[in-house]
C-alpha cells in the first residue's frame, strides 16, 4: 500500500484561487492522501469552498480557527495529521500532478528529512519578485556547506512546496508564530540548527502564484521581513557563536544596520559590537580592523563589503563560518 501522505493547505481568503489548487492536489498521481484544509478566519467564500471539497472527496478535512497565521495553522493541522510525510501546498499556488509522488522518493532514496522541489513563478504580480523566487530558490543543495550558504544567503527552500518526514516536523516544531512573515527561513533554520538533512530535487514541480496579496512579497511588509529574518539569524543561529566571541563586528549598509541593532538591542544588549556602515568603512579597514584579534572576534559582513574584509581577515587566522560570515543583503 501507498505510504500515506498528509497535505496542509493553509488557506485565507483565497476563494479566486483555491479551486485550482485543490485539483492539483486531488489529482495527484500519489493516491493515499489526507488532506487537511485550515480556513484562516477568511471573510471571502474559501470556507465555502473547502467544505464543498470535504463533502466531494472522503480524503479531505476542514479546520476552522479565527485568522492566527500560517504557523498556528501548520502547528494546528500536524497536531491531527495522520501521514507519515507531510507536504504543503498553499492555496493559491498549483502542483504539478506528480509533485508528492516525486517527492517522497527523492526523500527516501536520500535519506533526508525535508525536501522541496524547483519552482515556477507566475500570476500578476511584480516581474522582478518573480525572477527573485526563481534566483534564490531554484539552486541545488548537493552538500552540508550548500545547506547552510543558503540560509546566509537568503535561499532557503520555498516553504510551500516543503515535504518533509512528519516525525521530524513533530519532534522540533519549527513553526514560531511571531516568524510568520518569514516562516520559510524560521523552518530552515530550526531544522538545519538541529542537524536535519535538507534537500530539493532539481525539477519544476510548484507553480507559485505571485500577486497583490502575497504576505511576504507585498511592498508593506518587505521591511518586516527582513527584520524578521536577520532577527531569526542571530536569535536561533548565530546565538552560540555570538557567545563565545569578545567582540563582534557588524559590518552592513545602513538602512540595515538599523534593524540589525534592534535585535541586539532586544536580544543581545549586554554584548560588545561595533556597527560598521557603508559611510564609516573605509576609515575603519584603515585604522581600527587590525585592533581586533582572531581568537576573541566574530565578523558579519554584507556582500558589498565582504570581499574587502576577507582579504585582509583571511591572513589574520579568521576563518570563514567560524568567525567570519557573509551576510544575505536584503532590499525593501
Amino acid at each position: 500500500m501507498e505510504d500515506l501522505i498528509t497535505v496542509i493547505v493553509p488557506v485565507y481568503n483565497r476563494e479566486k484561487y483555491l479551486h485550482e489548487t485543490m485539483e492539483s492536489i486531488l489529482n495527484q498521481t500519489h493516491k493515499n492522501l489526507e488532506i487537511i484544509l485550515v480556513d484562516d478566519g477568511s471573510t471571502d467564500n474559501s470556507l465555502r469552498i473547502a467544505r464543498y471539497y470535504e463533502r466531494l472527496d472522503k480524503r479531505v478535512k476542514v479546520i476552522i480557527q479565527k485568522n492566527m497565521g500560517i504557523c498556528v495553522d501548520m502547528k494546528n493541522a500536524l497536531a491531527i495529521s495522520n501521514g507519515e510525510y507531510i507536504a504543503r501546498c498553499d492555496g493559491d499556488d498549483i502542483n504539478e500532478l506528480d509533485r508528492y509522488e516525486k517527492q517522497l522518493k527523492y526523500l527516501k532514496e536520500n535519506n533526508y528529512d525535508i525536501v522541496g522541489v524547483y519552482v515556477q513563478s507566475f500570476g500578476d504580480g511584480n516581474d522582478v519578485a518573480k525572477r527573485g523566487v526563481k534566483f534564490f530558490i531554484n539552486r541545488p543543495i548537493k552538500n552540508d556547506y550548500d545547506q547552510y550558504v543558503r540560509i546566509l544567503t537568503g535561499g532557503c527552500i520555498n516553504g510551500g512546496c516543503i515535504f518533509a518526514k512528519a516525525s521530524v516536523l513533530k519532534k522540533f516544531n519549527p513553526f514560531h508564530k511571531d516568524y510568520g512573515l518569514v516562516e520559510d527561513g524560521y523552518l530552515y533554520i530550526i531544522l538545519h540548527k538541529n542537524g536535519c538533512k535538507i534537500g530539493i530535487l532539481e525539477e519544476v514541480l510548484y507553480n507559485y502564484r505571485i500577486h497583490h496579496t502575497n504576505t511576504s512579497l507585498s511592498t508593506g511588509n518587505r521591511k518586516k521581513c527582513v527584520d524578521k529574518y536577520f532577527e531569526a539569524l542571530f536569535r536561533f543561529l548565530f546565538n552560540e557563536k555570538l557567545e563565545k566571541y569578545k567582540n563582534i563586528v557588524v559590518i552592513k549598509r545602513e538602512d540595515e544596520e538599523k534593524l540589525i541593532k534592534d535585535t541586539f538591542k532586544n536580544y543581545f544588549n549586554y554584548l560588545n559590537v561595533k556597527f560598521v556602515n557603508e559611510h564609516n568603512f573605509e576609515d575603519f579597514i584603515q585604522n581600527e580592523i587590525f585592533n581586533y584579534k582572531s581568537e576573541d572576534t566574530i565578523f558579519f559582513a554584507g556582500s558589498m563589503f565582504f570581499n574587502c574584509v576577507l582579504d585582509i581577515l583571511k591572513y589574520r587566522n579568521y576563518k570563514m563560518y567560524e568567525n567570519l560570515f557573509l551576510l544575505v543583503d536584503c532590499y525593501y
